[in-house]
């Protein structure tokens, strides 16, 4: 049963984010996953594709490259050197979200572009109760950072390491928030 009701919760993030997901040279997937979905699935839109996470088995798959890496360390890129930066259900993960946000900032290129989701505080809550009553497993219990996060919170983190935000609202009854922000040119 957690696996169907996590499978239809990546299925309804991935369907907020795809019409976001533009072409590209150069793509990096951050929290990308062991088995990096989006990667999989839309590995057409980028020439080149990096999938960093802690879990992941380094290696190659056709023009993905998995790192295991962690996030809130420095990014292994060059200065703007990105088109794309993803970041689905990962903010949530990291004790200093605004930092990851600003290390984006930094590999993206002039017009790139950052897609990410994150819970809201009322999906954090949610969450919470789904994985008590055993109805998902995909975290552990205390995994979840509860920034009391809304679409108004994380465009003013985007914004303020210097990002212009396109898009940021509340998505699936208003339990996750999705961001489109742009690297200024």
């Amino acid at each position: 049963m957690n696996a169907l009701i996590e499978g239809v919760i990546r299925r309804l993030r991935l369907g907020e984010v795809k019409p976001h997901l533009k072409p590209c040279k150069r793509w990096v997937d951050l929290g990308c996953h062991p088995t990096y979905p989006l990667l999989k699935e839309c590995r057409t839109l980028a020439e080149a594709a990096w999938g960093l996470d802690l879990e992941v088995a380094p290696g190659r798959d056709g023009n993905i490259e998995l790192r295991a890496h962690d996030i809130t360390k420095p990014l292994p890129f060059a200065d703007a050197s990105t088109d794309l930066v993803t970041a689905l259900a990962v903010l949530e993960h990291v004790t200093t979200p605004q930092e990851v946000l600003a290390e984006c900032r930094r590999i993206m290129a002039p017009g790139a572009r950052l897609v990410a989701t994150t819970p809201t505080h009322l999906g954090i809550h949610v969450h919470a109760g789904l994985i008590k009553t055993g109805l998902v497993k995909d975290v552990r219990h205390d995994e979840h950072q509860d920034f009391g996060m809304s679409p108004k919170l994380l465009a003013s983190w985007a914004r303020a390491v210097g990002l212009e935000v396109e898009v940021c609202h509340a998505f699936e009854l208003g339990m996750n928030t999705l961001i489109v922000a742009r690297r200024p040119t």
